[in-house]
């Protein structure tokens, strides 16, 4: 019997053994099958690493059949930082810093317009505004979000800030006529090197370009999965 998972936002994100067929050929499973096959509680398998790192899919995933793409709202969700009181002399021993209101929406808001200029050039579909039965409904989650930017101090020196992100991207594709989920990818996206104070939120909104082009990625990989069906993983060979 298959052991199950929880099913969470990040439920997938390991051990799992993709069950995979080439659709419409008498190819070789290309991922491995048997009684420690683990699945997500939606019925999700995990594709090959040696073809993407972090995706999951239902063994029948035909993204060809959709022509048109609905993007659904995204959303961000942010790691629970304690609040704590410091000073620039004991700020050095922080490593992550809770952020305001303000910037959470801000962040939210370059995040939403971020995704949707970068679907908006998609040629391969058309944007929809409705579901329908011809329509691939999208989602792009960014969760788990850390910032290493500390708040402004008063006669502070700091002038630079080392890895300021971490996040994951999530993408979720669901069909629009049953909205049964059809395949979930995950990354870790690490924003590196040290950057200036002063330009810390623009580099920021130029990052978020940057993790809405993965999302975009993913779905251009997850399309082209079918052609890699008849595929045999390295570890089978």
């Amino acid at each position: 019997m298959r052991r199950r998972i929880p099913r969470t936002t990040l439920s997938a994100a390991a051990g799992l053994v993709l069950l995979w067929y080439a659709a419409g050929t008498g190819a070789q499973p290309i991922l491995a099958t048997g009684p420690d096959a683990e699945v997500t509680e939606e019925g999700l398998h995990r594709v090959d690493p040696s073809i993407m790192e972090a995706a999951w899919v239902r063994p029948d995933l035909d993204l060809s059949r959709y022509s048109r793409i609905l993007l659904v709202p995204t959303g961000v969700q942010f790691r629970e930082v304690a609040d704590r009181r410091y000073n620039v002399r004991t700020r050095g021993s922080v490593t992550e810093f809770p952020l305001d209101d303000e910037k959470k929406e801000w962040l939210r808001g370059v995040w939403r317009r971020a995704v949707d200029e970068r679907f908006a050039q998609e040629l391969s579909y058309e944007v929809h505004d409705a579901a329908g039965p011809d329509v691939l409904v999208v989602q792009g989650l960014v969760a788990d979000v850390v910032s290493r930017i500390p708040p402004e101090l008063v006669s502070s020196d700091y002038s630079l800030i080392r890895d300021p992100w971490s996040v994951t991207v999530v993408l979720e594709l669901r069909d629009g006529r049953t909205a049964e989920l059809l395949a979930r990818t995950i990354d870790r996206r690490n924003a590196e090197g040290l950057v200036e104070v002063g330009t810390v939120w623009v580099r920021t909104e130029d990052l978020v370009d940057v993790w809405a082009q993965g999302l975009f990625d993913r779905l251009e990989q997850l399309s082209d999965l079918e052609s890699l069906g008849s595929r045999t993983p390295t570890w089978a060979r």
